[in-house]
C-alpha cells in the first residue's frame, strides 16, 4: 500500500528548465549583493524563535543556494550566536554550484526533493515563487526537516498590478506565483506546515532594492508607509518581502515551547 508520504518522495519536484540548464545563473554571483541584508533579517527572526523553542539544531540545508554566499554567511553568523552546526548544505540544481566550494559548505548539485537527505533546519530564500506545485513542493521539503524557515517577496501589490508587471516577472526574476502575507501563510497551511512566527523585510532598503530611478524616487514613501504598517504598504507601494519560520510535523513532536 504506498502512502501519502510515498507519493510525495516518489514524485520530486517541478524543476523549469531555466534553473536546471544553468541559464538563470550565468553569472554566478547573482543576487549576491543581498547576501548581509537577507541574513540580517533571518536572524531577526530565528533568533528569539530559537530562544522560545527547546530546538537542537545540529544539520542546515539551504535549499536553491544560488551563489553559496547565503549558507556561508548565515552559518558563521549561527556560530558566532552560540549555535554550533555539525553538518552545513547548500543544494542547487543548477550546474554552476558544482564550481563552488567552501572549507565547511557542502555544495550539491542536484533536487533536494529527490536526495535521500534531511536536516533540522532548511531555509528557502526566494526559492518558492520559483516554483511549480509550490504546495507539492513544501510537502515534499518538509518530510526532510523540523523546522523551515523561508523567505518570499510580496508580489501581490497594487503597483505591480496597476502596471500589469506581472508578464515581466514571469521573464524577470522568473516569478511563477505571486503571493501577499494572507496567501503566503495559507500556501504553508496546505503544505501541513504549521506557521510559528513570521517577520515583514524592507525589501526596499536592500541594495538591490532602490537600484532603479523610480525605486530611488519613491523611497522616502515607501518608508513612511512601512513605519504605519508593513502590511498595507506591501499591498500598495510594495517592496516588501515575509520571513516565515514554520514547524513541520516532526519538528511538532520534538519541539515545545519553554514552560510547558
Amino acid at each position: 500500500m504506498t502512502t501519502d508520504k510515498d507519493e510525495c518522495l516518489n514524485s520530486g519536484s517541478k524543476i523549469s528548465p531555466t534553473y536546471s540548464s544553468g541559464t538563470y545563473f550565468t553569472d554566478r554571483r547573482r543576487y549576491s549583493e543581498d547576501t548581509a541584508f537577507k541574513v540580517q533579517d533571518f536572524l531577526g527572526l530565528f533568533l528569539p524563535f530559537v530562544s522560545r523553542y527547546k530546538f537542537t539544531l545540529n544539520s542546515y540545508i539551504d535549499v536553491g543556494c544560488g551563489s553559496g554566499e547565503i549558507v556561508k554567511l548565515l552559518h558563521s553568523s549561527l556560530k558566532e550566536n552560540g549555535i554550533q552546526l555539525r553538518e552545513v548544505k547548500g543544494y542547487d540544481v543548477s550546474p554552476h554550484v558544482q564550481a563552488l566550494s567552501d572549507d565547511v559548505v557542502e555544495y550539491v548539485h542536484g533536487d533536494f526533493c529527490a536526495a535521500d537527505t534531511s536536516a533540522d533546519l532548511v531555509t528557502l530564500f526566494d526559492v518558492l515563487e520559483h516554483v511549480l506545485d509550490p504546495v507539492q513542493f513544501l510537502r515534499i521539503v518538509s518530510l526532510k526537516c523540523k523546522v523551515l524557515v523561508c523567505r518570499v517577496p510580496l508580489d501581490d501589490s497594487l503597483s505591480n498590478a496597476l502596471r500589469d508587471k506581472f508578464k515581466q516577472m514571469f521573464v524577470e526574476p522568473g516569478h511563477l506565483t505571486f503571493l501577499d502575507t494572507v496567501s503566503a501563510l495559507n500556501l504553508l497551511a496546505a503544505a501541513g506546515l504549521h506557521v510559528a512566527d513570521y517577520r515583514y523585510c524592507l525589501e526596499f532598503l536592500s541594495p538591490s532594492g532602490h537600484r532603479s530611478v523610480r525605486s530611488r524616487i519613491i523611497l522616502p514613501l515607501r518608508y513612511l508607509l512601512a513605519r504605519v504598517s508593513p502590511w498595507l504598504l506591501s499591498k500598495t507601494l510594495g517592496g516588501v518581502s515575509l520571513t516565515i519560520a514554520a514547524f513541520t510535523e516532526s519538528g511538532l513532536r520534538d519541539m515545545k515551547p519553554r514552560g510547558i
